[in-house]
């Protein structure tokens, strides 16, 4: 096989990913549009993001965490030594995959009650929230099977270059869940009942269009039971630390969660202002993470070290430039972004408030939360899985004891902190140990870049804040798209006056899209 550099240039793929991405962050906004109008921040809104709690812990583990970390590095290399040795393996895991799966949605239809006491006990005070709560898990469980599933195809689709049809995915749940909020229905019981359902359904046609694209391909994968057990043995022994780190991740989630159940509409308020930061984290963090792991396990340490540690300057770079304006955007202009996205229906301007506390405070870590996407595959690639399981226990444990210290005062906005404080020193510990790896790409230019980059985004940051002082006059969302738009061209237009970005940086970016 071809490396991944020569096949497609790893910018390109990047801004395929990219927009892709953006297209179902935008369907996903008008989602959850429909959703603020709809549910608010009430009780039926808090028991149906609860249930989207558990598919999206098992997403983040296989789809875009643990599986996919391990899976991508150990196809990529059987696929070197022939397309039939990649599809053996690629059967063995699934015949593991569909078993061990198939028993967990089983074990959490019994179990859900018990599981719901743990992930929301807050909501045990009101019994009808509570069981609002298990009745939509129980609904939406299903969609693990689909998705732990789907997660395989996504791997193989990522190691040959596919990026587009798995970033496509996401625009799939976010159309049935807009059909389920545009059916008429009686209340918003109800409404709650049909976007249940839609999660389900959407994870079926996400399975389904997957293995699709895989037999046009000429991967084909047949259900059957594995001749020998080594291979899937070297997969667990090698799965298990990263495993562990997302079930460590997720376990920082659930706790947030859980803390945040105490408070009313806590859970909402945590959902609204998430959605908003994941957007550049997803753009840029996820997008370069996604096209980085299988173009850094397509190559050898020992041989192509330079090359290695060129393209992850370059995706630290670019992560820079986006991460470090949009961190301070949101916090300038989030009160009246907010106010035009979600202030309709039942959410109302108290929500609006809170919501933007929240929003800022989870901006402070948007750069660290970015990065950790761009590193993570570093060590991935490199097979090692371990470190980034201790740092990952460090950072939560750091998290849980904030959360628990900053909750009583300052309530989901102290939960919001402490995950940024505890996702930079995850991000600081990850550098560290990378320097000792050899992955050493921070000199005396690159950080001088760095310091020109956060000058740039403190530049526009004041800008907005002086504009957004003094337009209270214009309308929401016009006022918004105004702030965006002059934000866009101050910022790159101070990177480009102080070098960091020059002509022929913008040359190789153009030329690299339309080669």
């Amino acid at each position: 096989m071809e490396k991944v550099l020569k096949k497609n240039s790893f910018f390109k793929s990047t801004f395929i990913v990219a927009s892709l991405t953006l297209v179902s962050r935008f369907a996903g906004l008008v989602r959850d549009v429909l959703i603020s109008n709809v549910l608010g921040v009430t009780m039926v809104a808090d028991a149906f993001f609860i249930a989207l709690r558990l598919p999206n812990i098992f997403r983040r583990i296989t789809a875009e965490g643990a599986f996919s970390a391990v899976f991508v590095p150990i196809f990529s290399k059987r696929l070197i030594a022939g397309k039939v040795n990649a599809i053996n393996f690629s059967q063995d895991i699934l015949y593991i995959l569909i078993i061990s799966v198939t028993i967990i949605a089983c074990l959490l239809q019994i179990l859900m009650p018990v599981i719901m006491y743990i992930m929301a006990y807050g909501f045990s005070d009101d019994l009808l929230k509570f069981n609002l709560s298990i009745i939509y898990s129980r609904i939406t469980a299903p969609y693990i099977l689909f998705i732990s599933i789907s997660s395989l195809g996504i791997g193989i689709l990522n190691s040959l270059g596919k990026y587009s049809v798995a970033s496509l995915l996401p625009i799939i749940l976010n159309f049935f869940l807009i059909v389920a909020l545009l059916l008429p229905s009686e209340d918003i019981f109800m409404t709650g009942y049909l976007l249940s359902f839609a999660v389900t359904i959407s994870g079926f046609f996400q399975f389904i269009i997957i293995f699709y694209t895989l037999n046009r391909l000429g991967y084909s994968l047949r259900l059957k039971k594995p001749k020998h057990y080594s291979k899937i043995n070297e997969f667990y022994d090698r799965a298990k630390p990263q495993i562990g780190t997302g079930l460590v991740l997720q376990f920082n989630i659930l706790v947030s969660g859980v803390i945040a159940s105490f408070a009313q509409g806590g859970i909402s308020t945590l959902y609204y202002a998430e959605r908003l930061y994941q957007l550049p984290l997803a753009l840029f963090g996820i997008s370069i993470g996604t096209v980085l792991l299988p173009t850094l396990s397509s190559l050898n340490i020992k041989d192509d070290l330079e090359e290695m540690i060129l393209v992850i300057k370059k995706s630290v770079k670019f992560a820079l430039i986006m991460s470090f304006p949009a961190a301070i955007g949101l916090s300038i202009i989030s009160v009246p972004l907010i106010a035009a996205i979600y202030q309709h229906g039942l959410f109302n301007e108290l929500n609006t408030i809170a919501v933007s506390k929240t929003l800022i405070a989870f901006s402070l870590g948007l750069p660290a939360f970015v990065l950790m996407k761009i590193y993570l595959p570093i060590f991935y690639s490199l097979g090692d899985t371990k470190n980034p399981f201790l740092y990952s226990l460090i950072a939560i444990a750091i998290n849980v004891i904030l959360a628990l210290f900053l909750f009583p005062q300052y309530g989901v906005v102290g939960l919001a902190l402490s995950t940024s404080i505890s996702s930079w020193i995850n991000l600081f510990l990850l550098i560290a140990k990378a320097r000792d790896s050899m992955i050493l790409f921070f000199s005396k230019k690159f950080n001088f870049d760095i310091l020109k980059i956060f000058i740039s985004s403190v530049i526009m940051g004041i800008t907005l804040y002086f504009l957004s002082n003094h337009s209270n006059n214009m309308n929401g969302i016009l006022l918004v798209f105004t702030l965006i738009c002059v934000g866009v061209m101050i910022y790159f237009l101070i990177l480009f006056l102080l070098g960091v970005l020059s002509k022929n940086d913008i040359r190789s970016i153009v030329s690299s899209l339309i080669s």
